[in-house]
């Protein structure tokens, strides 16, 4: 599969550390508004060619998928120009690409990809990874009992990225590590919440930190923290009746750790197999375009439909 890259990004580094080695893809090219910079990327990290333009790449009828990591702020445009190419699209992370107030970008984008029967993904890496999976078997398997409460933070000292720091960018931890504790508990508990309490601590326009308390029936609850003033443990808990399940990181697992009520432990899993973990959702890009499928099994279109409903209610709902 020809994969070419829609901007020359510093997360497109660890795309091609992922996928280098394996032979169902092809670093065909790479795009940028910077040429002579394009250049120095293909040459670096291998790519066969580069592209004197977005456009010339779109127009390239060698090109499988495209790969967009650009600014959030030029997303929308940039996945819309995609997908009226007829170009198949995977995009770090959609939910992070759009104003969260406007709901209809996304749905515009989805309703392309259904119109044009083409595959539109989102790089949400932690939805592919096999510890999602793992999860979700002990879940199923009643080993901590019915769910009450869970859980999870993601902070990184990241305010003084420029693209974080200015509001033009689409910047804030919201839409760039808020998305995770959200997509952890909406993995965890389904998206039937009743009630959406939010507090974003706010500086020249973007939220610096951001408390959210999803409230579910039954007197379920997500209690979720992000920031980019500092880093925390970035840990998730799942607490239930019979026990406890800790994650060490929710952004990219390493082990998962499960105890019973009495503090004693019943299990460990290490996740020691993967390459950095990026390329897991890649390989689900590979089966969906094989198998002549518009989305992905694992973050499917009405997902980050939910998801994006979600930030929008958390903007709206603040304090």
């Amino acid at each position: 599969m020809n994969l070419a890259f829609y901007g020359c990004s510093k997360i497109g580094r660890k795309i091609v550390e992922a996928l280098k080695n394996d032979e169902r893809f092809v670093l065909f090219g790479c795009a940028s508004r910077d040429y002579s910079r394009c250049l120095e990327y293909k040459n670096e990290l291998g790519f066969q060619k580069a592209y004197e333009s977005y456009e010339d790449l779109l127009k390239d009828d060698n090109v499988d998928l495209v790969y967009v990591s650009t600014y959030i702020s030029n997303h929308f445009n940039d996945v819309k120009a995609c997908l009226e190419a007829k170009k198949n699209v995977i995009v770090e992370e959609l939910e992070k690409s759009l104003d969260p107030k406007a709901l209809k970008e996304s749905e515009e984008l989805i309703k392309l990809s259904h119109k044009n029967n083409v595959f539109l993904a989102e790089a949400i890496w932690t939805r592919y990874m096999p510890s999602r999976i793992y999860i979700n078997e002990l879940i199923n398997d009643g080993i901590i009992g019915d769910i009450y409460l869970v859980s999870a933070n993601l902070s990184y000292k990241i305010d003084n990225i420029e693209r974080l720091i200015k509001k033009e960018l689409g910047g804030g931890a919201l839409l760039d590590v808020g998305v995770y504790p959200i997509n952890f508990a909406l993995m965890v508990l389904g998206d039937n919440y009743i009630d959406v309490k939010s507090t974003l601590f706010m500086n020249n326009g973007v939220d610096e930190t951001d408390i959210i308390h999803l409230i579910y029936p039954n007197n379920v609850s997500a209690i979720l923290y992000s920031s980019m003033k500092g880093r925390s443990d970035r840990s998730g808990y799942i607490y239930g009746s019979k026990g406890y399940l800790y994650v060490d990181n929710i952004n990219n697992p390493y082990q998962i750790i499960v105890y019973d009520n009495s503090g004693n432990l019943i299990s460990t899993k290490k996740f020691v197999d993967q390459i950095n973990g990026y390329e897991y959702q890649f390989y689900e890009c590979y089966d969906a375009i094989t198998n002549k499928k518009i989305e992905t099994k694992s973050m499917p279109h009405s997902d980050t439909q939910k998801v994006m409903d979600l930030i929008s209610k958390i903007q709206k709902n603040t304090n």
